[in-house]
């Protein structure tokens, strides 16, 4: 049986939260980061500038264990191109967030989808007055109307750095899954529309520990 587009876009999420997790369980371990952690995070951060020093270099973490249900590595095809985008966009991400930080930034899988942290809703955290969180809405604006998927990857790095600041986690797998829908002409426009309404409709955690 194909599969759907939202078959590969679950398949894309699950795969960069696996080897977001894999990082994160060894660079936020209670005996504190390793030397190799460090420097796989370093590379991520290098390669989402676009200043990674070769594909043999972030191949390794890219493509090692590449999923069986994603596109052949080999078939150099359209869709291999929107995966590997999504996921090595969300690493780069990740690893922005996670730098410096002693706590685990990727949220843990929820099985209750009212629970997940997903992109919009960590804007929302980000400001959850509405009134002081224009700034946030306008690089939200930015990421909805760049030109092409490099763009939007930079207005969401402009969040993400922000989120630096706070102890919000973001589901990653969630986000991989938005940055490879948003790629495809007649999905772009969903994805925003999911982001804007988690980023309206969510009740802050610290609105709901007053409760």
């Amino acid at each position: 049986m194909t599969s759907s587009i939202y078959d590969k876009a679950n398949a894309v999420g699950k795969y960069a939260a696996k080897l977001i997790f894999s990082v994160q369980h060894e660079y936020a371990a209670e005996s504190g980061s390793s030397p190799s952690s460090r420097a796989r995070l370093a590379r991520m951060r290098r390669d989402l500038d676009g200043m990674s020093p070769s594909w043999m270099l972030i191949g390794d973490e890219l493509f090692t264990d590449w999923p069986q249900d994603l596109a052949e590595p080999s078939d150099g095809s359209p869709e291999f191109d929107r995966q590997v985008n999504a996921v090595r966009a969300v690493l780069g991400l990740y690893a922005v967030h996670q730098q410096s930080k002693r706590q685990g930034v990727a949220q843990p899988y929820q099985k209750d989808p009212s629970e997940r942290m997903t992109f919009g809703r960590a804007c929302r955290e980000l400001a959850p007055d509405l009134e002081q969180g224009k700034g946030i809405l306008r690089r939200l604006r930015v990421a909805e109307n760049a030109p092409d998927f490099n763009g939007t990857v930079r207005a969401v790095r402009a969040l993400i750095t922000l989120m630096r600041k706070t102890d919000v986690q973001v589901d990653y797998g969630s986000l991989a899954r938005d940055l490879y829908l948003v790629q495809l002409a007649d999905k772009r426009g969903k994805v925003f529309q999911q982001w804007g309404k988690d980023y309206y409709c969510w009740k802050p955690v610290s609105a709901q520990k007053q409760q």
